[in-house]
């Protein structure tokens, strides 16, 4: 009887201690991971994993990037879909996620900038005051129950947010779709009617990504003879590194009418018509 009471409470004993020993766990958190004296960052996407909203770690200028994170699958040779400066000579854009990046010294691996996709939306706010979408085109909430010769909605042009567009869990590059509002929609639809306005944002949408300057693209209404050209005179960087470029747009209709402004590229891509 007393050799019983042993196995058993020999049994409970081991039973407790394995019901309190950790499993293997999820592995290292990626938050607190690559760092001085933290464990190594697990590469990502996993093995067979698919890359969708990865908990990545953020680090700041001054971080060396682990060499983990510097292999070829998250270098980015397309910086301009990414909605990224280019990089300069002797550095490199790394990505864990098509707009969670940082700028990397090659030689060294130091991260020299950051693209953290909420700072560029805190950035944009604080530049441009907010965010603009495709309900804040002109366009769209004039014009969406009319008939679309050039394609804009049915092609997803507006707001790049129609049709598809790009978002923190997508793999691929930034949609580049286009917002008009306000005083410069006013200005670029004034004496415009829903068909002229088709015809002219074929033109904006590809004209500012065509990253050409002073290249004419010309639209045409074959129903009014209403006419245009759309033309990028320069593209630059804003302060806060956001993709921006001066425009000019000339209309025939009853006179010639002509209009420079700018637009700057948003977080999402989409092309924002500022003023």
């Amino acid at each position: 009887m007393k050799r019983l009471a042993l196995i058993l409470g020999a049994f409970i004993i081991a039973s407790a201690c394995a019901q309190a020993q950790p499993g293997p766990g999820p592995g290292p958190d990626p938050h607190h991971c690559g760092g001085p004296g933290q464990p190594p960052c697990p590469p990502y996407p996993p093995p067979g994993g698919q890359p969708v909203a990865p908990p990545y770690p953020r680090w700041s200028p001054g971080d060396r990037l682990p060499p983990a994170w510097r292999q070829d699958q998250y270098a980015v040779p397309d910086w301009r879909d990414r909605n990224l400066p280019p990089a300069p000579r002797g550095y490199r854009w790394y990505c864990s996620a098509p707009r969670n990046c940082v700028l990397v010294r090659s030689s060294t691996g130091i991260v020299v900038r950051t693209g953290w996709n909420d700072e560029r939306e805190d950035n944009w706010r604080r530049r441009y005051s907010r965010r603009y979408s495709y309900q804040d085109d002109i366009y769209y909430r004039e014009c969406r129950s009319r008939p679309d010769p050039a394609g804009i909605l049915i092609g997803g042009l507006i707001g790049g947010l129609i049709g598809g567009a790009a978002d923190s869990h997508d793999a691929g590059a930034v949609f580049a779709g286009i917002i008009i509002g306000g005083i410069a929609g006013a200005a670029l639809s004034n004496e415009l009617d829903c068909d002229d306005r088709s015809y002219a944002y074929r033109t904006f949408y590809t004209g500012l990504n065509g990253w050409r300057t002073d290249v004419p693209y010309d639209w045409r209404n074959p129903g009014n003879g209403h006419h245009g050209q759309f033309r990028v005179r320069s593209y630059y960087y804003d302060p806060y590194g956001f993709h921006c470029a001066r425009y000019r747009h000339t209309v025939w209709t009853a006179k010639r009418r002509q209009f420079d402004g700018r637009a700057c590229r948003q977080p999402d891509g989409a092309w924002t018509f500022i003023e």
